[in-house]
């Protein structure tokens, strides 16, 4: 059953997004045909006026508000998820300046090393600020959650890009990491390795420009103490991705440089020009054998592979540009890192020769709009079996406060409901909304129903029509069956044109 008004007002207020204050402003505005009359319908108001996100409007209803705020800053959206926690769309309550969160998960802090590489990740941003890496504008700690404070980028990372548009052209490929060569050469002047290069972790803003982020697994040079190195770190930990890490941090972390950065970024051009990484392998340890072992890929021989798949068309340009193109390829993802480009300086030089023209803006991959968001909640909490473990029953003393008189809103106890059972996602959200779509908006139950519905009327016609008569005489047929001769034999031809007239 929907949540009571009071139930959704008192989860709206303790979260923080909204006060007391603001919610009695707000509402005595609507006009009075507009006015809720349970917690759907004023999360639903909320929603559609813009002054609460969808996901905010179903983490509130689903009692998960307390996340909401986390010190200075209001929680928005859900940008992404991985294995240390979550990255968050915020907004400083102040500065009203649009941030990236990235949680690190209570779950995490407890596992070996998470909190080290989390504060590794918060002294290599500090030292950077360059037009190809993603600012750092502050770390801090609410509660026992820890969070770093990033730009935000409006965007879509490479990987994604590929997957949902194909590999990119030579130029834009060549484009994007000549940009990351430039942001990484600039993170090794300073003494930071990033370690984990791959095209998850390289932003293109809808401007074109490229941004590096997620230096959790930095290695910070420190000049002053070569020998201290932390236990993240320790002989025979591997840290890294396997389809982009070179032979040499697979063997051991500790010894990866910038020629092994260098590596990686190879990984990723063969990955945005051909939609796969350069070494496939059935298990983990067949591909780390493969990056060690197998023959160097070609980009030349991807593409040409390409071009004949396609049938006759040409996917991609084969010209001399392409030729050197893999030339400087396979030089940086060269087995041993001595037979490598010597820094990312040379890979920025060498890589400048193959771009031809001026790259356009970034086509943005089809991002999810705040309409969809909104459906998809509004399914969710639509769903008549979508009830909460301690949702207080209509009619009792919930906290909260009452809608009914805007003038006269009384605030109840501070009772904080019990956690309900979750669905958290747009996709069973999408799900619900699909599973209860009106059968009259189907076009194939429509067409089903239709084809059913004539054939039990024809069933029906044939058990009731008198034998050896096709259809009910009329005056034109009476008329016609009294002419002998060629006129009776036009006749026959009369009961077909008065079947279509019945059907």
């Amino acid at each position: 059953m929907p949540l009571t008004i009071e139930q959704f007002t008192h989860r709206l207020t303790t979260s923080g997004v909204m006060s007391e204050e603001e919610l009695r402003e707000w509402f005595g505005k609507l006009p009075a045909a507009k006015r809720p009359r349970d917690g759907e319908q004023l999360a639903r108001e909320l929603v559609t006026r813009k002054r609460l996100t969808a996901y905010q409007a179903l983490e509130i209803y689903l009692n998960k508000g307390q996340s909401l705020v986390l010190g200075n800053y209001v929680v928005l959206d859900k940008l992404g998820e991985g294995g240390m926690g979550i990255v968050l769309k915020a907004e400083h309550r102040r500065m009203k300046r649009i941030v990236a969160l990235k949680v690190i998960s209570p779950a995490a802090i407890n596992a070996r090393g998470a909190l080290q590489r989390f504060e590794r990740e918060v002294q290599a941003v500090a030292k950077l600020e360059h037009p190809n890496i993603v600012t750092a504008h502050d770390a801090d700690l609410a509660g026992d959650t820890h969070f770093l404070v990033m730009q935000f980028v409006d965007g879509d990372d490479l990987a994604e890009m590929v997957k949902q548009s194909g590999p990119l052209t030579v130029d834009r490929a060549v484009d994007c990491v000549l940009q990351a060569a430039r942001g990484l050469e600039f993170a090794h002047q300073h003494g930071v390795i990033h370690r984990d290069v791959k095209p998850r972790n390289l932003l293109l803003s809808k401007e074109g420009v490229l941004k590096i982020l997620d230096l959790g697994l930095a290695r910070v040079e420190d000049t002053l103490n070569a020998d201290h190195e932390s236990t993240l770190t320790s002989t025979g930990a591997v840290m890294g991705t396997i389809d982009y890490m070179s032979p040499e941090q697979a063997e051991d972390t500790k010894t990866a440089d910038e020629r092994s950065d260098i590596y990686s970024l190879g990984c990723t051009l063969f990955y945005l020009l051909t939609g796969r990484s350069p070494y496939a392998g059935e298990t983990v340890m067949k591909r780390l054998l493969a990056h060690r072992e197998a023959p160097l890929p070609s980009l030349l021989v991807e593409l040409e592979t390409r071009n004949r798949e396609a049938r006759g068309a040409t996917v991609v340009t084969l010209d001399a540009r392409l030729a050197t193109l893999d030339g400087i390829f396979r030089k940086m993802i060269a087995k041993r890192p001595a037979d490598r480009q010597p820094s990312m300086a040379a890979v920025i030089t060498d890589l400048q020769r193959c771009l031809t023209a001026p790259v356009a803006k970034a086509a943005p991959v089809m991002a999810v709009s705040e309409d969809s968001k909104l459906n998809d909640f509004l399914a969710t909490i639509s769903d008549p079996n979508s009830t909460t473990p301690g949702d207080v029953v209509e009619g009792s003393n919930a906290p909260g406060f009452s809608f009914d008189d805007a003038q006269t809103i009384q605030f109840h106890g501070d009772t904080g409901d019990t956690d309900p059972t979750t669905l958290t996602n747009v996709s069973e959200a999408a799900k619900l909304r699909k599973k209860r779509q009106a059968w009259w908006r189907d076009p194939i139950r429509l067409g089903i129903l239709a084809v059913a519905a004539l054939m039990l009327y024809a069933v029906w016609w044939l058990a009731t029509s008198p034998t050896g008569s096709t259809v009910p005489a009329n005056q034109e047929n009476k008329k016609r069956e009294t002419k002998p001769g060629k006129r009776k034999l036009k006749s026959a031809h009369v009961p077909s044109t008065d079947i279509s007239s019945h059907a």
